[in-house]
């Protein structure tokens, strides 16, 4: 049995992709940024998918997911993924969140391949154009 994660009703208005020397995150939001700011939109949904690399060779990568409902965010073993044009599919746990996407073509393939980055072979995964 697989809860829905309480991100109902969640279309992501703004994805955010950033792959830096210490890692790469993934963020889901349904709030479109309006530049810096400070404050917490109490209201804003958002899944945020990151893969923080090692530092040397003695480490490994850590991998987690932060939800909106803090409480839910955890580190991440086993996971699925399933992505189509317009609606992104994890389960993780016995826990499920779906999102539908509104972004264009070339954000879609970057998408593609940061999920690529995120997930290093792990979990278990489709991904359709």
């Amino acid at each position: 049995m697989h809860l829905l994660v309480d991100l109902s009703n969640f279309k992501s208005k703004h994805l955010s992709i950033s792959d830096e020397p210490f890692g790469c995150t993934i963020t889901f939001s349904d709030t479109v940024e309006k530049g810096y700011s400070n404050e917490i939109n109490m209201d804003e949904k958002y899944l945020m998918l990151q893969r923080t690399y090692a530092e040397d060779e003695f480490e490994n990568d850590y991998y987690t997911i932060e939800l909106s409902d803090f409480e839910q965010s955890k580190d991440l073993e086993e996971f699925r993924i399933d992505l189509n044009r317009n609606l992104f599919k994890m389960e993780w746990d016995s826990k499920k969140a779906e999102i539908e996407l509104c972004i264009d073509d070339e954000e879609f393939v970057k998408l593609k391949e940061a999920l690529k980055t995120i997930t290093n072979n792990r979990g278990r995964g489709r991904g359709n154009s």
